[in-house]
């Protein structure tokens, strides 16, 4: 009998140490919740576009929506969402949908797909140590003569994890920034981030890279200090989000 009890005892510390160890992540401390996805969520953005060619700027402002439109499994059984991006030159005007974006979220990355390419958007548990290749799942590289950079993976990492963010006086609690660890050469301009907040997801994004005349070989292109060969900033404002 106590021989019994005994391996009972045992099988039960067994079992309980299983599940203690095999049980599921905890969503919040993982960060799950940066990037949520539920068929009707949708995002409004605000958006201004700026294009510079020889030193001459084209600016286009208009609005974009992102809205989780439908879940299915795909060919390796998977479950994904598809994303409808949509823009309108204002608000009084209707919606005309622009593009799509796939996207799956396991519990070690959010994949998203668009335009036949992959992209990593984020990789979990959401850290200030994380590092990681955005296009490891594509051919894209950074071929940069200037900063010396050949035929490498551009790495981004998480700034600001959990800390909050102001944008045109709206305060977003608990936010995370993704954003490439950019390779610095005086006098060229790259700066470019990502910032989602918990439970509503990108709230912020900016992208703006230029190259001046004297980083270029072009001999119509003069050198004159802060003369803009090309550029392209684009920033999106989060300005309404809820579900359809």
């Amino acid at each position: 009998m106590r021989r019994a009890l005994l391996l009972l005892v045992v099988l039960s510390a067994f079992v309980a140490g299983c599940e203690s160890k095999y049980k599921d992540p905890d969503p919040v401390a993982m960060g799950y919740d940066y990037y949520p996805l539920e068929i009707g969520q949708y995002r409004v953005y605000n958006v201004t576009d700026i294009r510079v060619s020889n030193n001459i700027s084209h600016t286009s402002q208009f609005q974009l929506r992102e809205r989780v439109d439908t879940s299915f499994h795909d060919q390796t059984g998977q479950l994904v969402y598809k994303i409808v991006r949509s823009v309108r030159p204002n608000e009084n005007s209707g919606w005309l949908d622009d593009s799509v974006i796939i996207v799956n979220k396991s519990e070690r990355m959010v994949l998203a797909m668009k335009d036949n390419t992959k992209y990593i958007k984020m990789v979990f548990p959401v850290d200030r140590q994380k590092i990681w290749e955005m296009d490891a799942y594509n051919n894209r590289v950074i071929v940069d003569s200037v900063a010396r950079l050949y035929q490498i993976k551009e790495r981004y990492t998480y700034e600001n994890v959990d800390q909050s963010f102001n944008i045109e006086d709206i305060e977003f609690s608990n936010t995370v920034t993704v954003k490439p660890i950019v390779h610095f050469v005086e006098g060229r301009i790259d700066e470019r981030r990502e910032v989602y907040a918990r439970n509503i997801g990108l709230v912020y994004r900016l992208f703006n890279k230029s190259t001046p005349c004297e980083f270029t070989s072009r001999n119509d292109c003069p050198k004159n200090v802060g003369w803009i060969a090309s550029g392209h900033e684009r920033e999106e404002i989060l300005i309404e989000h809820g579900k359809l």
